[in-house]
């Protein structure tokens, strides 16, 4: 294997582990979920499942949704989504367990927590669709509408993740009857994440290139 293969796939997987790792630091934020696992959040609230678990099943939803809109431009390599999909779900609750020692104390504290949770997930989002392996569910849902209805990913990322918190929203006030996992750090998360990528772009991305 070259070395620059084998550095795509290498940053591929620390990919999957920042993304994870960043959506549990936005759940010890307290201030609400990042948009990427709010819906399966409130699903494990209801269902009793751990996060991880129920994530898995939501990615077989959404890689269902791209066969469905992609249709023939659909390509079979990202059916791997359902490995990677699973290795990123048992990443989230491993990276839950590490950590667990992450408890602000303070609303200051729970903000900066919440912002370097967005941080880590826009690395890891704009080295996971650099490498283009293979795409994590929830960002080739993404990157199939952006592609159907032709716009940049970066641009139709804080939309999709505005739906995605408005269905957790309305999923938890229905079958919990209160208000789970949304808060204005999810609609926060949602908002900047996108230009996070695009920031991060501009100054990682020729740096990126010259290892894969």
């Amino acid at each position: 294997m070259e070395l620059k293969q084998f550095n795509r796939y290498l940053i591929y997987f620390i990919s999957l582990f920042l993304i994870s790792l960043g959506a549990a630091i936005s759940i010890k934020a307290n201030l609400g979920t990042a948009p990427l696992i709010s819906i399966p959040y409130v699903c494990s609230l209801i269902s009793k499942l751990s996060v991880g678990t129920v994530t898995f099943i939501f990615n077989i939803i959404l890689i269902s949704i791209q066969i469905i809109l992609l249709k023939k431009d659909f390509e079979k390599r990202q059916l791997l989504q359902i490995v990677m999909g699973t290795i990123f779900s048992a990443c989230i609750d491993f990276s839950l367990m590490l950590v667990s020692f992450l408890n602000p104390i303070d609303y200051i504290s729970q903000i900066l927590v919440l912002l370097i949770s967005c941080v880590v997930i826009a690395l890891g989002v704009l080295l996971e669709v650099k490498t283009e392996v293979v795409y994590l569910p929830a960002d080739g849902f993404i990157y199939a509408i952006s592609k159907v209805l032709n716009r940049e990913f970066a641009k139709v990322k804080p939309y999709v993740d505005t739906s995605m918190v408005i269905i957790a929203a309305a999923a938890s006030i229905i079958f919990l009857g209160y208000l789970a996992g949304v808060r204005e750090g999810t609609i926060i998360s949602a908002i900047i994440i996108g230009p996070i990528v695009n920031l991060l772009k501009n100054y990682l991305d020729s740096s990126i290139d010259k290892l894969i």
